[in-house]
């Protein structure tokens, strides 16, 4: 008997003969799709582009339009309107809180100038004033990145 004799009446055979259309077609199909990978592949890295970096400051820089003069106004007004309720709140005299040119709030770590926009936001009965850089670091407060430097 032949070599081709006895491939015909092998399993082999049979079972090639069977499903022959449909191993020929998930070959096809798995050559389609090895091939459409590759492509992409090959594109996406002829493309490739840098990565996006985002440089966003911690916080919106302070107003820039206001003049030193009235900074130094508006940091008096604030003082003065502050003076009352902190008093209140941390239980100190208003003499001591005359010089009010740092402003922390309770609910943070963070202190800013007292004409920083969001110094302006802090709520009075949570509001705390401070004279020095030095004094509010001595309390445990960070200076905020938008307005100290």
């Amino acid at each position: 008997m032949s070599i081709k004799d006895r491939l015909k009446n092998s399993k082999l055979a049979e079972f090639w003969l069977v499903y022959e259309k449909k191993i020929v077609l998930a070959v096809g199909i798995i050559l389609i799709a090895a091939l459409s990978f590759e492509a992409g592949y090959l594109h996406g890295q002829k493309n490739k582009q840098e990565s996006v970096i985002v440089n966003k400051a911690a916080c919106a820089p302070c107003p820039k339009g206001e003049s030193a003069d009235m900074n130094k106004a508006g940091a008096s007004t604030s003082a003065s309107q502050n003076n009352s309720t902190t008093a209140k709140s941390t239980g100190q005299p208003n003499a001591e809180k005359q010089n009010c040119t740092y402003v922390a709030s309770k609910n943070s770590n963070k202190y800013h100038l007292s004409t920083c926009q969001f110094a302006q936001k802090i709520k009075p009965e949570n509001r705390i004033c401070f004279s020095s850089a030095e004094e509010a670091a001595q309390r445990g407060y960070q200076g905020a990145k938008c307005c100290i430097k």
